[in-house]
This record gives C-alpha cells, sequence and structure tokens, in this order.
C-alpha cells in the first residue's frame, strides 16, 4: 500500500440527500458505495467493498450511512483488514458523526465470554 498524507473517511453508502459536512471534520470523504445499490447482488457489493477499502489504512475512518447489509460487510471487511475501526455514527442530537472505536479483538474476548456463559447453563 502506498503513503498518503490525507486521512480518509470511507462512507459506507453516500446518499445525494444527506450533509456529510461533520464527518469531512475527520478527513476526505470517499464514499464505498453510492445511491440504491441492489443489495441482493451481494457477490458484486463485496467485490466493491473490498476493492474500495482495500486502499484504506488503521487511521482512517469508517462512517455508517444507509443501508445496514452494506454498513455490516464495511465493518466485517474493515475488521479483517485492520484490528481496530474507528466507527462514525451519525448522531441526529447533535446532528454530527460521532466517533466510536471497534476493536477486532475485544470483540473475539467478548464473544468467548458469551460462549464460555452459554456452556455454563448447559446441564
Amino acid at each position: 500500500m502506498t503513503e498518503r498524507e490525507a486521512v480518509v473517511v470511507f462512507l459506507t453508502n453516500m446518499a445525494a440527500d444527506h450533509n456529510y459536512e461533520s464527518a469531512a471534520k475527520f478527513g476526505a470523504v470517499r464514499p464505498v458505495t453510492r445511491g440504491n445499490f441492489p443489495v441482493f447482488k451481494h457477490i458484486r457489493l463485496i467485490e466493491e467493498i473490498a476493492e474500495t477499502l482495500a486502499h484504506s489504512n488503521k487511521e482512517d475512518y469508517l462512517a455508517f450511512s444507509g443501508s445496514g447489509f452494506i454498513g455490516a460487510l464495511c465493518l466485517s471487511m474493515w475488521l479483517m483488514l485492520h484490528k481496530e475501526c474507528r466507527a462514525l455514527l451519525f448522531d441526529r442530537q447533535q446532528n454530527a458523526y460521532v466517533l466510536r472505536v471497534v476493536k477486532r479483538d475485544a470483540l473475539l474476548i467478548d464473544i468467548e465470554k458469551a460462549k464460555d456463559k452459554a456452556n455454563a447453563r448447559l446441564p
């Protein structure tokens, strides 16, 4: 991967009717998908997401907008590429994107704890 100076905000799905000004405060906005993407054509969707997120690095952000399915695929791929995701979620009360960090290792630990707890309840 080549070095680049600017931090990028990868936007899961760019909609024409949404203002992304508060996301742009974190870096240069780059859409992963645009508009009403046909989510049932999931193979093409996965390819497009992978092609775009392959240009991401750990200092970048992933801003969530639009389809939950697209957002889920983007986060899944992001955490395969990087140890953590600097996720930007839109807060309607603040009318702005807010930062939340999701760490792959923390998710794996929580899964193991939940499995241990579930197994402890078995007869």
